[in-house]
């Protein structure tokens, strides 16, 4: 794997963990990987080649508010490492994130820290499927930097017909027969 730039923001033993961890949560339904926080590609290029290597079809979308903070960009190791398996999208991180996050099945967010709270409850209210989210959790970096959730969606059991009896008028009809002789 090459990753062209210099600047990490994890550590090499971090960046396998990760590897690692997302290659064990994919499964036979991972359809996307959704990435919060491109920055340099550290990870990007991680998430790419563990999708390429469980399977092809698995797709990694990155978002971040810029996408050339950085010199070389994400987009070129992800292009010397010769994957296709991505897209990057750039500006309005929040409005992406929403738009993006019912199409993931995994979720890496190491980008609004802050907000954390707020995402994983935007999250648990919108998974159409069961979501696993790996969060970069900073005050715990000096241990095992990545917590991890999983969110499966509210089943609401189906409310069935009502079958309403129709009712039939019974009309009670006498016949009145004349009777003289």
């Amino acid at each position: 794997m090459i990753y062209l730039n210099t600047f990490k923001q994890l550590e090499d033993d971090a960046v396998d963990a990760l590897y690692g961890l997302v290659k064990d949560l994919i499964n036979k339904n991972t359809t996307n990987i959704l990435e919060v926080g491109t920055y340099a590609g550290q990870v990007t290029v991680r998430l790419c080649k563990a999708a390429g290597e469980k399977n092809s079809a698995i797709n990694v979308i990155s978002i971040d508010d810029n996408n050339d903070t950085f010199s070389p960009t994400a987009e070129e190791s992800l292009k010397e490492n010769h994957y296709r398996n991505y897209s990057i999208e750039s500006g309005d991180i929040e409005r992406r994130f929403e738009e993006n996050v019912i199409k993931a099945n995994i979720i890496y967010i190491d980008r609004l820290h802050d907000d954390i709270a707020k995402l994983m409850t935007f999250i648990q209210k919108s998974v159409i499927v069961p979501t696993k989210v790996i969060f970069r959790n900073p005050k715990n970096a000096s241990n095992y930097p990545f917590d991890v959730t999983e969110f499966k969606p509210e089943v609401k059991p189906r409310a069935r017909k009502k079958t309403v009896a129709e009712k039939e008028e019974v009309k009670d009809t006498t016949e009145n027969k004349k009777t003289t002789p």
